[in-house]
């Protein structure tokens, strides 16, 4: 009885940590329209600044439990009226160590996450999670693309916010 016990309990186990990621859905996004200078460390331009309300707009409705950007001023800045919103902290991540990150992020408590990120950097990210990238490359000019990663469905949704990308 006791052997059949523990081979109840351990498959229950094994079944509840291989779904404790299918809730869980993670936002990248690329930070709001820079300036050109300072080159190395720009802020956002008046379209930027705008843009960075309209990021914390569409998320009104959702509750994240966590940000992550890394640590520059346009990003902080994209960042920083949806955290203010709700009343999060800021965390700074390498946008280079996609293995890394990826790992970090699969395994968050947290069940919602948003990433703020660079034109070259979320596509590899996204890749780096487990899913397909949604589209070929982000160009110069396009901020305005959340990209939705559902775990569990393996799924990418695209969403556009606030002003369009016109090519």
């Amino acid at each position: 009885m006791r052997i059949l016990f523990a081979i109840i309990l351990m498959g229950f186990m094994a079944f509840s940590c291989s779904n404790e990621n299918e809730k869980k859905t993670i936002y990248m996004v690329r930070h709001a329209e820079k300036d050109v200078v300072p080159k190395n460390d720009p802020p956002l331009t008046t379209d930027g600044v705008i843009r960075s309300v309209d990021l914390a707009n569409w998320f009104k409705d959702i509750s994240i439990d966590t940000v992550f950007s890394t640590d520059y001023v346009r990003m902080r800045e994209t960042a920083k009226p949806l955290v203010e919103q709700q009343n999060l902290e800021l965390s700074i991540y390498n946008a280079m160590d996609f293995d890394g990150f990826a790992k970090q992020l699969k395994n968050m408590k947290a069940d919602t996450i948003l990433v703020i990120g660079h034109s070259n950097t979320i596509l590899e990210q996204i890749e780096a999670l487990g899913f397909n990238r949604p589209q070929e490359k982000i160009n110069e000019k396009e901020y305005d693309k959340i990209f939705e990663l559902r775990f569990g469905s393996e799924e990418v949704i695209t969403h556009s916010y606030g002003s369009k990308y016109e090519e």
